[in-house]
C-alpha cells in the first residue's frame, strides 16, 4: 500500500527534514523540537506547504535537465535515481525514503506531468565553445551614448535621434554597431532623466549622472530594460524578459541549448518564445549580459549579466561590488603633441565624462580618443568649467601635457575675461583702454553700438547679443551662465536644490523630507489638472533628482538603524519577506545588526525577528520610543 505524503516524512530524521525546509525555504514551528507534538506540528506544516503546486513547480523549474529526468524515470518508471542526483533531490524533499529505496509522493508526480520530455534536455555538451563576450559590454554601450550627447544632438519629436544624429552616437564606436541597440540605449538613458531635451536638442544632464554612485546608470537601465514597454524596438512583453533573466541567473554557471530551454520555460508559463529567440537574446548577447556559440544554439548568463540580475532580481549589490571595481578607478591618460588624448573605457565613467566635457570625442572601443582644441575648451569655459579645472583633469591621470597644449592654456588664461559682458544693463567692460577703442570700430561689431561710458566701460545701444557678437569675433567673455539646463533658468536655485538633496542624501535624513513631500504632491496635483504636458515633464525628471519613491541605498539603511538602535526609536521599514513578491510595512524596534541581519521587535508580529539587511529597501525614523517585551527570536 502506496504511503501518505505524512508518513513518508515521518520516515526522515530530524536532520533531513530541517534541511528540507532550508532548501525549500519553509517555516519553521515554534518548539518544534520540544517532544512528539512538535515534530506532529513540523510534519503536518511541511505536508501543507510541499504541496503547494505553484511552489513546487517553482523548484522543479531550478533543476537542471538531468535531475528532472532522473524524477521523472522514478515517478512513471520506478527506476532508482543515479547517485549523483540522490542528494539534491533528496534535500529538496522531492524523492522520499522508503524502505531501502527512493520514492515520490503523488503531488510531485502531478506537477511533473506539466514539464515536456522534449524540455528537459536544455543542458550544453561539454564540447561546446562559446565565443568571449564584451566585459561590462551594457554599462559601457550606455556610457558611450552619454559621451557622443555631451555636446548635444538634434532629436526627432518622438524622441529619438534623427539619421544623422543617429550616426553621429555610431561613429567610430566600437561598443554599438547597430541603429536599434543605439535607440534603445538612448531611450533607456532618457526615461532616467540622464539626457535633457530642450527645442528638439538633447544633452547630457551631467549633474544628475555625477550625482550618482558610477554603476548607478547601467543597474536602473538594466531595470528599466526589463520593466518598460519597448514595442518599438519588437521586443518580448516586459514580464517574458524579467522571467527569462530570473531562470539565466537560477542556472549562472551553466551551458544552456537554447530552443529546448526556451520550450522548458515555456511549459512554466506561456512565453513569446519567437521574439525571445529572435530579438532579445540577440541584444543581450551584442551588450556583453549573455555569452552564446558561433551558431546561437547553446548561450550561458556572462558576469556582466550576473551582475545585473542579481541586482534587480535578489537586490544583493553587496555580494556583486567586486564586478563594479573597474567603474571605480580612474586609468592613466596619454596627451600626443597633436592634442589628442586617449584613455581607457574600463574606468570611471564619471571621469569620462569630465574629460568629454573638455574634448570631443574621437572614437570609442577599448580606448577612448578624444581631440582638444581652443573650440573645446572654450565650450567648456562657456560651461562654468574653469581653467583650474580642466588644467586639473588633464593632470590627474599622470599625463605630462605636450608645450602646444600648455601654450594653448597659457592663451586661454590670458584671454579669458578681456572683455565682461554685464547682462541686464548691457555694459561692456575691458581690461585697457585701447581693446575698448578696438571693439568700437571692429565692423562685426556695429550692430551693437557702442558708447563710450568710460575709457574700459561701453554700453551697448543696439539691439544685438553682446555675448554671442564678441564670441563670434574672438573674444573670450567671461562666462555669465553656468548652468544653462536648469529647468526655469534659476541657475543658483538649481544648484541649491542638488547640493541640499546631496546633503539629506549623504546624512540619511531622508525622513525630513516628509512635510515637504506633502507640499509637492499637492502642488502636483495643480500641475496635472492644470498643464498634463508639464507634469509629465516633471515626473520624468523627479527621479533623477532623487526626488521619487525609489529604494534607499543600503549604506543609508544600515545608518539609519544604527542611529534607531543607539537611540532606542521605533522604526518603519519597506521589507520584502523571502516567501512574498510585494514589499510590506513594518513597524519595528531595532535591537542590533548582526552581521548580514537586523535583530528587532516586529510590532506586527509581536516577537522579536531578524530581518535580511538585503531586503529592507527602505527605513523611516518614528518619533516614538523603542518597546521590546523578552521574547525568543525568530528569523524573518
Amino acid at each position: 500500500m502506496a504511503q501518505t505524503h505524512y508518513q513518508l516524512l515521518s520516515r526522515c530524521t530530524d536532520d533531513q527534514l530541517r534541511t528540507i525546509c532550508q532548501m525549500r525555504r519553509l517555516p519553521l514551528p515554534q518548539f518544534w523540537e520540544d517532544g512528539p507534538e512538535g515534530r506532529v506540528r513540523l510534519l503536518k506544516t511541511m505536508v501543507f506547504h510541499l504541496e503547494d503546486h505553484k511552489r513546487l513547480a517553482n523548484t522543479l523549474a531550478d533543476l537542471d535537465g538531468d535531475h528532472l529526468k532522473a524524477l521523472k524515470r522514478l515517478a512513471e518508471e520506478g527506476l532508482q535515481p543515479p547517485s549523483h542526483t540522490v542528494e539534491s533531490l533528496s534535500e529538496r524533499g522531492l524523492i522520499l525514503p522508503d524502505g531501502t529505496q527512493w520514492t515520490v509522493v503523488e503531488s510531485v508526480t502531478d506537477a511533473l506531468a506539466d514539464f515536456d520530455e522534449g524540455a528537459l534536455t536544455f543542458q550544453g555538451e561539454d564540447d561546446v565553445v562559446l565565443e568571449p563576450a564584451p566585459s561590462h559590454g551594457f554599462a559601457l554601450a550606455l556610457t558611450s551614448v552619454l559621451l557622443r550627447c555631451m555636446g548635444g544632438i538634434r532629436v526627432l519629436k518622438g524622441g529619438l535621434p534623427a539619421k544623422k544624429e543617429l550616426g553621429q552616437i555610431l561613429n567610430r564606436n566600437g561598443l554599438l554597431e547597430e541603429e536599434r541597440d543605439a535607440t534603445l540605449a538612448f531611450a533607456l538613458l532618457h526615461r532616467l532623466g540622464f539626457l535633457w531635451d530642450r527645442e528638439g536638442r538633447v544633452n547630457t544632464l551631467l549633474p544628475a549622472v555625477l550625482d550618482h554612485p558610477s554603476r548607478w546608470v547601467a543597474e536602473r537601465a538594466f531595470a528599466k530594460l526589463l520593466e518598460d514597454d519597448l514595442k518599438l524596438w519588437n521586443l518580448p512583453p516586459a514580464e517574458d524578459r524579467a522571467f527569462l533573466m530570473r531562470h539565466l541567473l537560477e542556472r549562472q554557471g551553466q551551458i544552456l541549448a537554447v530552443q529546448p530551454f526556451l520550450t522548458f520555460l515555456a511549459t512554466l508559463q506561456p512565453i513569446d518564445e519567437k521574439r525571445t529567440r529572435e530579438v532579445f537574446l540577440p541584444f543581450l548577447r551584442r551588450m556583453g549580459l549573455v555569452a552564446m556559440d558561433a551558431e546561437g544554439q547553446h548561450l550561458s548568463l556572462t558576469a556582466h549579466g550576473e551582475a545585473l540580475a542579481r541586482e534587480y532580481l535578489l537586490r544583493d549589490s553587496r555580494g556583486t561590488e567586486a564586478h563594479w571595481m573597474p567603474f571605480m578607478v580612474d586609468q592613466p591618460l596619454v596627451i600626443q603633441p597633436n592634442l589628442e588624448l586617449l584613455t581607457p573605457m574600463g574606468q570611471n565613467p564619471h571621469r569620462l565624462l569630465l574629460l568629454a566635457q573638455i574634448g570631443e570625442v574621437e572614437a570609442m572601443d577599448a580606448m577612448l580618443n578624444l581631440r582638444l582644441g581652443a573650440d573645446t575648451l572654450i565650450r567648456a569655459l562657456d560651461a562654468g568649467v574653469s581653467l583650474d579645472e580642466i588644467r586639473q583633469r588633464l593632470e590627474e591621470g599622470g599625463a605630462n601635457l605636450p608645450q602646444t597644449l600648455r601654450q594653448l592654456l597659457e592663451d586661454l588664461a590670458h584671454r579669458l575675461g578681456e572683455v565682461e559682458v554685464v547682462q541686464g544693463v548691457r555694459l561692456v567692460k575691458t581690461r585697457t583702454a585701447e581693446l575698448a577703442q578696438e571693439l568700437t570700430v571692429r565692423p562685426e561689431l556695429a550692430s551693437l553700438q557702442f558708447e563710450a561710458l568710460s575709457d574700459t566701460v561701453l554700453e551697448a545701444k543696439g539691439p544685438g547679443n553682446a555675448f554671442a557678437l564678441l564670441k563670434q569675433a574672438g573674444f573670450l567673455p567671461k562666462p555669465g551662465r553656468y548652468l544653462p539646463l536648469s529647468l526655469d533658468g534659476d541657475e543658483s536655485l538649481y544648484l541649491w536644490a542638488l547640493a541640499c538633496l546631496a546633503f539629506v542624501n549623504e546624512k540619511g535624513m531622508n525622513h525630513h523630507l516628509e512635510p515637504v513631500k506633502h507640499m509637492i504632491q499637492a502642488a502636483l496635483q495643480r500641475v496635472q489638472s492644470e498643464d498634463p504636458a508639464l507634469f509629465s515633464e516633471i515626473t520624468r525628471r523627479v527621479p533623477m533628482l532623487n526626488q521619487g519613491g525609489g529604494s534607499q541605498g543600503q549604506e543609508e539603511t544600515q545608518r539609519i538603524l544604527e542611529y534607531a538602535v543607539s537611540y532606542n526609536l521605533m522604526a518603519e521599514i519597506t521589507y520584502i519577506p523571502l516567501a512574498a513578491h510585494r514589499s510590506q510595512q513594518r513597524r519595528v524596534t531595532p535591537q542590533a545588526i548582526e552581521e548580514e541581519h537586523l535583530r528587532a521587535f516586529c510590532h506586527l508580529h509581536q516577537e522579536e525577528m531578524a530581518f535580511r539587511l538585503s531586503r529592507i529597501i527602505g527605513v523611516r525614523l518614528l518619533s516614538e520610543k523603542g518597546w521590546t517585551p523578552s521574547l525568543h527570536s525568530q528569523a524573518g
